[in-house]
């Protein structure tokens, strides 16, 4: 006859599968490294470590951010570099047109040359980036910015929207430069101009024989402007770098913490696997004993 009640054999049982769930618990945690594996093995640390994630990935996305905005501002940037390239030598045809040992056919050759320059200068501002959108269109994209008519004359099909993204909680980052501010509002002595018109203006000059000298003083503004707007867009850049920077030591940190909250201690866990497997044998070691015992085992 079995002493063993059925009582404490439900009680045993019930205690061995708890001591398993634990094991394998431990086993896991070894496994994936991780400390935190349900909410419930630790409901503080787990919201804590909830909320880190959540900060990194919005950090991720700023990063991402200023990456995007970057390339874009550089094409941009690059794009006015190769403007102010041949705006300068427009301006030097320009003085060298004005030489009196010139004749009228030799003016109007350089007209020819400037001719040729400005369709150049037409095409850098209609630039593209690296996702086929209009670098100098405002917010259309899609539509390239300026257009030669038949007569010559330039104009701006763009809007005088300006990109921006999300580069922090607090900070924007432009991604763009609209059209109508960079090459429409050159300050000259005769108000605002557009880049096109100043040099339509030296072309049509040379072609009638002559420089007037306030062409020339245009041209020189010009080049003034766009010097000023490629400033614009290193500045934007230097911004998103500086940026850059303190959210890679941001994530730096934060992975740290997250670290510190997620991952396991590998060590401490294998010890106290060990030490439950231990208990677990020696209790089951026990219960089989106690299981075998009959009442003669106390009456003799």
């Amino acid at each position: 006859m079995q002493i063993s009640t059925k009582l404490f054999n439900e009680q045993s049982i019930a205690q061995f599968n708890r001591q398993s769930a634990a094991i394998q618990d431990i086993q896991s945690k070894i496994a994936t490294g991780k400390n935190i594996l349900n909410a419930s093995d630790d409901p503080t640390a787990a919201a804590n470590l909830s909320f880190a994630k959540e900060q990194m990935t919005a950090i991720e996305k700023f990063k991402s951010n200023i990456e995007q905005a970057n390339t874009r501002m550089t094409m941009a940037e690059n794009a006015l570099n190769d403007v102010s390239t041949v705006l300068t030598r427009i301006y030097e045809l320009a003085i060298q047109g004005r030489n009196d040992s010139y004749t009228v056919q030799d003016r109007a050759s350089i007209a020819i040359e400037i001719g040729q320059l400005k369709e150049t200068l037409v095409g850098l501002t209609n630039t593209k980036d690296h996702k086929n959108d209009f670098l100098f269109s405002g917010f259309k994209v899609k539509s390239a910015p300026f257009k030669t008519n038949f007569d010559g004359s330039v104009h701006y099909q763009g809007d005088r929207g300006t990109h921006s993204v999300q580069i922090s909680e607090t900070m924007r980052m432009n991604t763009s430069m609209d059209g109508g501010t960079v090459f429409l509002r050159v300050k000259t002595e005769n108000g605002r101009q557009s880049v096109f018109d100043i040099v339509s203006k030296i072309e049509t000059d040379l072609m009638s024989g002559f420089v007037d000298p306030s062409s020339i003083g245009e041209m020189n503004a010009a080049v003034d402007h766009i010097a000023v707007q490629r400033s614009m867009a290193g500045a934007q850049i230097n911004k998103g770098e500086i940026q850059l920077g303190a959210i890679e030591r941001r994530l730096l940190l934060m992975n740290e913490k997250v670290s510190g909250l997620e991952d396991a201690d590998l060590s401490k866990l294998v010890t106290e696997l060990q030490s439950k497997i231990t208990s677990r044998d020696a209790a089951q070691q026990a219960f089989v004993k106690i299981g075998q015992q009959s009442l003669f085992d106390f009456i003799r």
